[in-house]
């Protein structure tokens, strides 16, 4: 179901292109103009009709419509008034409107243009997020995605290991108000506590043998998005740590005692349940109602099985040499296989096959799933 916002006080306009929009299309209609902003971010719509007024456009139409097209949330503008000279529709669209129509717009018409537009946007969603495929499980993904990008909460992303938890968080930090700032990952199995606390808080001169004025990983990631990649392997001191941070927005160095504040969102990845770790008493629960504000889970590839031929051909395509094709034999063979290791394990096995392939063509006998 897509959410296309109708903002007008014209209510016969509104019924007119309800009754006539499909019925994969809601149409919410919002009167007024005041708190728009607030509005458009609590419904992040597909499409936005703006509905004028029976005059002609004027300053303030153009005015609130430049503000509607600086609102980070906002999606195509289609504008519909009674009256519209050509030039005033060229300034229209030279302000930042999609589309614009005069007159009697029919329902069929409009919700056309819409699926196209969304369609569209949807397509090229795929192309800038990195995360390919068109099965519903991934169109809903990247939609929850770019949503909660908007959002400046901290995020749990779930998923088994290789499904593309860190892809997730890219994109999430790109499509943020906090793009322009650092994105800092960081594995917290590949520590030790004292090690891990180190890296995240940083460190004071004097605070251990060899130690320096270093910043942690927080400081580092002021303004951006710190990325903590394999929570759930944290000790419980570990954890207790993070939590004060997270709750204080403030930390000490190793060694330190001058008081840091922190401006940093936290997206956290797990490829375990952390459920199931809190009941036998590793994770504690007030850190996960901390981290998880907002939460994704990343299907596994083997529930997503049509998009291992757009997978498949993305990873061969950027293999150096001239495989650039695989038969209808070996796609089969790697539409069945289960794929545990998900998508990073599909991209090693076509990396393989491709080095085993000649004349241009992967085929069955060219791939190995050891």
């Amino acid at each position: 179901m897509y959410c296309v916002l109708f903002n007008s006080t014209n209510k016969v306009m509104h019924a007119h292109l309800k009754d006539g929009l499909p019925k994969n299309i809601e149409l919410v209609h919002i009167p007024g103009r005041e708190n728009i902003r607030d509005k458009m971010k609590h419904y992040t719509p597909d499409a936005f009709i703006l509905g004028l007024s029976d005059t002609l456009p004027n300053q303030e139409d153009l005015r609130y419509l430049q503000l509607l097209v600086s609102l980070p949330y906002t999606p195509a503008i289609i504008v519909i008034a009674h009256t519209l000279t050509a030039s005033q529709a060229v300034c229209l669209i030279k302000n930042g409107a999609y589309d614009c129509f005069s007159g009697y717009v029919s329902g069929d018409l409009l919700g056309n243009i819409i699926t196209r537009l969304i369609s569209n946007s949807e397509v090229h969603e795929e192309e800038k997020s990195g995360i390919l495929g068109n099965s519903k499980e991934i169109v809903t993904l990247r939609a929850k995605l770019l949503k909660y990008a908007r959002l400046d909460y901290t995020i749990l992303i779930s998923g088994e290991t290789g499904c593309g938890k860190e892809l997730a968080a890219k994109l999430i930090h790109s499509e943020s108000s906090r793009k322009n700032g650092p994105f800092t990952p960081i594995n917290c199995a590949a520590y030790s506590d004292e090690l891990l606390s180190t890296e995240l808080f940083g460190s004071q001169r004097g605070a251990f043998t060899g130690s320096i004025d270093r910043p942690g990983l927080f400081e580092i990631s002021q303004g951006g998005t710190l990325f903590l990649d394999e929570i759930g392997e944290l000790s419980l001191l570990g954890q207790a740590k993070l939590l004060r941070v997270i709750e204080e927005k403030k930390l000490r160095r190793m060694g330190g005692n001058k008081l840091i504040n922190i401006d940093v969102r936290i997206i956290a990845a797990t490829n375990r349940s952390l459920a199931e770790l809190i009941a036998a008493g590793e994770f504690r629960t007030d850190l996960y109602y901390r981290i998880n504000h907002l939460s994704v889970t990343i299907p596994p590839l083997r529930q997503r099985k049509e998009d291992i031929p757009r997978l498949a051909h993305s990873c061969l395509s950027r293999i150096p040499g001239t495989v650039r094709d695989i038969d209808s034999t070996a796609m089969k063979t790697l539409i069945e296989y289960p794929w545990p290791g998900n998508v990073r394990e599909l991209q090693s096995v076509i990396l393989k096959s491709a080095l085993n392939a000649q004349n241009g063509t992967i085929r069955i006998s060219d791939i190995s799933f050891d």
